[in-house]
């Protein structure tokens, strides 16, 4: 199967079994000079320092050797990172310092996760697999932030950029997506996390930032035993998402609109035939979504779901489990799905919106008509003399993309089927 957008399997090799490994972080030290780091700072939301070549956006790790201070942090945390792995006592879930002061102040003020090695090349053209990468946060860090903005945005000419949202990242080169999508969650983890859950104490992060540590420096509770045992705090925790496209017997999909999330595009011309100013509005139609409660299978997520956006009830036989997508807005799984609506569900008089508001407009397509969005023609809804509604659907490389394009070739071979 053709790889999905942030799940591309040219990906950064996590050896995941190393991040605990004294010996292996020594190897890290000594390999800095060969070292790339993703650089994130939280603008509006946390962004990521990505490069603009030739108009493209490109996600460009930094060449650690050549930004000493980066330097300088990295060798740093490597060192806290070997001294706290010959420190901790997992079996007493003690630690031979409880202070979080006794940390070096700069790293505390950064958040910082080993990747893995770059074996299958995504960032460089260096054949081996002596090439670390590292994502580091730098939100809190005046040094740090300082240094990015004189020192590399401003003498690149504004080449090098924070990005601005979904919108910039969307449009990068999938393996390095991917590469993004990964480190961001795990950043988003660490600096999400900074008090145990169970006793109040201050956490710090272990292992090359993928676990996290209770200092149990809580003056209210004795010992805690957090660490005596794996717990789920403890690790970044991925939200599982379904999201199913619908479909019918009779070559229709069902779609559904959300104008608060995504409001519609609006746009203004002048026709000169007829002197009037014509507005031209935009809305996007997608599948149907939502979070996974405990307790659920994906298939009774579908239902629910379905049923609470719609007011119509898909039957768990008629559903099919296909692909999956990480999501890094936060930190979520998609889980895609299709499934087919009985008869006695498809007339409109059926569908009801007013369940949990989620959506404003819910609609049936011919399955053509929504190819034809897919690969690129304009949907149009509406028209009269001042104004055209069009409508539009998620791109195709996108999971709700393949979805949509399975549900279509679904109707076409029902239909050919029927013939």
């Amino acid at each position: 199967m053709k790889d999905i957008f942030f799940g591309s399997n040219k990906h950064i090799l996590r050896y995941a079994y190393l991040r605990r490994d004294a010996k292996h972080m020594q190897t890290l030290l000594n390999s800095l000079n060969k070292s790339k780091l993703i650089i994130f700072k939280k603008v509006n939301r946390l962004e990521v320092l990505l490069n603009s070549n030739n108009n493209k956006n490109e996600l460009i790790p930094l060449n650690v050797k050549d930004y000493p201070p980066f330097k300088q942090i990295l060798s740093d945390w490597i060192k806290y990172n070997i001294r706290m792995e010959e420190e901790i006592d997992e079996e007493k879930s003690t630690i031979k310092f409880n202070e979080i002061n006794e940390i070096n102040d700069e790293l505390n003020k950064i958040s910082l996760f080993w990747l893995g090695m770059d074996d299958n090349n995504v960032f460089t053209n260096i054949n081996g697999n002596e090439n670390p990468i590292y994502s580091i946060d730098i939100t809190k860090s005046e040094i740090l932030s300082s240094f990015v903005e004189e020192e590399i945005i401003k003498k690149s000419n504004n080449k090098y950029f924070y990005s601005n949202g979904m919108k910039d990242v969307l449009v990068i080169d999938n393996s390095t997506a991917s590469a993004y999508s990964y480190c961001k969650m795990f950043i988003e983890f660490l600096n999400k996390n900074n008090y145990c859950p169970s006793c109040g104490s201050h956490v710090v992060p272990v292992q090359l930032g993928s676990k996290l540590h209770c200092l149990n420096d809580s003056p209210y509770n004795e010992i805690c035993k957090a660490n005596l045992t794996s717990n789920n705090f403890q690790f970044p925790r991925t939200d599982p998402v379904v999201i199913i496209s619908l479909s019918d017997e009779n070559g229709r999909i069902l779609l559904g609109a959300n104008r608060k999330r995504h409001p519609p595009t609006i746009e203004k011309i002048f026709d000169g035939k007829t002197g009037n100013e014509i507005i031209i509005s935009k809305t996007m139609f997608s599948c149907f979504a939502g979070f996974m409660e405990p307790g659920e299978t994906i298939e009774s997520t579908c239902v629910r779901e379905v049923y609470e956006e719609t007011g119509l009830k898909l039957k768990l036989e008629n559903i099919q489990i296909i692909q999956s997508q990480p999501w890094p807005y936060p930190s979520n799984l998609m889980i895609g799905c299709i499934g087919i609506l009985t008869n006695d569900q498809i007339n409109d008089s059926n569908i009801n919106t007013e369940l949990d508001k989620e959506l404003d407009q819910v609609q049936w397509f011919n399955f053509k008509d929504v190819n034809n969005v897919l690969n690129g023609i304009e949907g149009i809804l509406s028209k009269d003399d001042n104004k055209i509604d069009k409508w539009s659907v998620p791109p195709i490389e996108s999971i709700a993309g393949r979805l949509l394009t399975k549900s279509v070739n679904n109707c076409k071979k029902l239909l050919d089927e029927k013939l």
